[in-house]
């Protein structure tokens, strides 16, 4: 289950002396739609004690209990509990120790200060403890399935073969499946024959797996091994081999046996599982709050900033410009998040409320403008435009939209946003002047990393989701969007939303 919320309720252990901040941390879970059990202690009798059966599914705690503090609570948990989440909630911390606590096996901390970031961090420690523990699930699956795999092959084998104990490995025998594997009849590759196992293998290969036999071989033992082979059609496919060498009387290698199969598609797998994990955790590390804290501060500090009198034009302009470059990170930040959540097929989250989008347009202009100096956005607003919609999702697609037009518009044209309702959807579209989108680019303009070519406005974000994400928030409305692009009429974009949601 990948939604915290989605449980029925949680069990939280929390170990914290101080009720007033016992409350405070319960209210807000309830106030974050985590519907909780707690569970509170407060000395480490009463911490060993709630260890017992080890039912729950969250740890929270203090750093500091009289006679008892955070390292040992951590300690006595990683031992009782190894797989259940780990979060102080404490004052202050110094940064080592932090460290020092996460090296131990905290799963996160939560300065009392800042208890906003709670759920938060129990949301992502209860996903990711449920995303381990699929993982383990699928790692013995795996390994089950390569025990029956390596059964079934044992009785019927891709390509049984016999075959000299060196290179060019000429085949004394070969099953017919070689002709499936490798393109090649059997007696193509033997002694002979129009080609060898050799020439077929990899040239990166073929040293490798050569040392490999010989190492294994000469200790007695069986060879398992990997490595790539070019078929008789040109295809290049990943194989497994397991074989064993046959020694004569005196000791000498004579010949190897065993079978060879194909797993182009495992290894496949096996590389794009290793992409997204490392997609998951390059995201992880851009979103964390050592980012997302600091550019928290200066938008607090820049707005505070311009609340106060007597600021000269310079001054004010150069606040201006830091707010708009933290809002600006912080829409990117979001955008990474939101194409993280579409990428690993939980879609984007929308919660439909009834509301006028004729009301929304003019809020998403008025933000543009404010980072668009100088440019003019006319607005066209007609028919019925209200339904249930989530308001800030399609406030952002249209700002995305609105975004991209003045990005790729000259700057002494006008961008266009017209809203048109009908009995069953309304019908957003923004429409600026400028060079054509490519069919090339057209073709991939909703897929994600993808920019046009001679932006003319680079103030806007550049990481290339912007369009990827209107896709997903248009899909999550029942809707969709296309774009036209010409010469004489310029490029339009038409988010398509329907009015209602629909019957499932």
């Amino acid at each position: 289950m990948n939604d915290p919320r989605a449980r029925e309720r949680l069990s939280v252990l929390l170990l914290e002396d101080n009720e007033l901040d016992a409350q405070l941390i319960e209210a807000n879970l309830v106030e974050a739609g985590l519907q909780a059990d707690v569970v509170r202690v407060d000395s480490k009798a009463a911490f060993s004690r709630a260890l017992l059966d080890c039912r729950f599914d969250l740890i929270l705690s203090d750093y500091n209990i009289p006679g008892f503090d955070g390292t040992q609570a951590l300690t006595q948990a990683r031992a009782a509990c190894p797989e259940t989440p780990f979060v102080f909630v404490t004052g202050a911390l110094g940064e080592e120790r932090a460290i020092e606590l996460l090296k131990r096996g905290a799963t996160d901390y939560v300065l009392k200060d800042r208890l906003e970031r709670l759920a938060p961090s129990v949301e992502r420690a209860l996903r990711e403890t449920h995303e381990k523990a699929e993982r383990k699930r699928a790692e013995e699956a795996r390994l089950e399935s390569e025990r029956a795999l390596q059964t079934l092959m044992g009785n019927m084998p891709g390509m049984a073969f016999r075959r000299a104990p060196r290179p060019p490995w000429v085949f004394e025998y070969a099953s017919p499946g070689a002709e499936e594997l490798s393109g090649y009849r059997p007696e193509e590759l033997y002694a002979g024959g129009c080609t060898t196992w050799a020439a077929l293998m990899h040239p990166d290969d073929v040293e490798r797996v050569a040392l490999d036999a010989d190492a294994a071989f000469s200790a007695r033992q069986q060879l398992t091994v990997t490595y790539r082979i070019r078929t008789h059609g040109g295809q290049e496919k990943c194989v497994w081999e397991r074989s064993v060498g046959v020694h004569d009387e005196d000791g000498a290698l004579k010949f190897i046996e065993g079978f060879v199969t194909d797993i182009t598609q495992q290894k496949e797998a096996e590389a794009q599982a290793k992409s997204r994990a490392e997609f998951e955790q390059q995201l992880i590390g851009i979103v964390s709050h050592d980012l997302r804290n600091p550019l928290h501060v200066i938008l607090l500090a820049s707005t505070t900033a311009l609340k106060q009198e007597n600021l000269d034009e310079r001054l004010t302009r150069m606040l201006q410009r830091i707010q708009s470059s933290g809002d600006r990170a912080v829409r990117m930040i979001r955008d990474l998040l939101d194409f993280t959540q579409a990428r690993l097929g939980g879609g984007i989250h929308v919660e439909r409320k009834h509301c006028c989008l004729m009301d929304l347009v003019p809020q998403v202009v008025d933000e543009a403008e404010t980072t668009h100096p100088g440019r003019e956005v006319r607005t066209h607003c007609e028919g019925e435009t209200s339904g249930e919609y989530d308001w800030d999702r399609v406030a952002q697609a249209i700002e995305n939209l609105l975004v991209n037009a003045l990005r790729y518009s000259p700057k002494d044209t006008p961008v266009t946003v017209r809203v048109v309702g009908d009995d069953e959807v309304v019908r957003v579209e923004v429409h600026n002047y400028g060079p054509p989108i490519s069919p090339e680019l057209r073709a991939r303009l909703f897929e994600p990393m993808q920019r046009g070519p001679g932006a003319g406005d680079r103030s806007g974000r550049s990481v290339g989701l912007g369009l990827y994400i209107v896709e997903h928030i248009a899909r999550a409305h029942g809707g969709h969007v296309d774009v036209r692009s010409s010469a004489d009429e310029g490029t339009t974009f038409v988010l398509r939303l329907p009015r209602w949601i629909q019957s499932r």
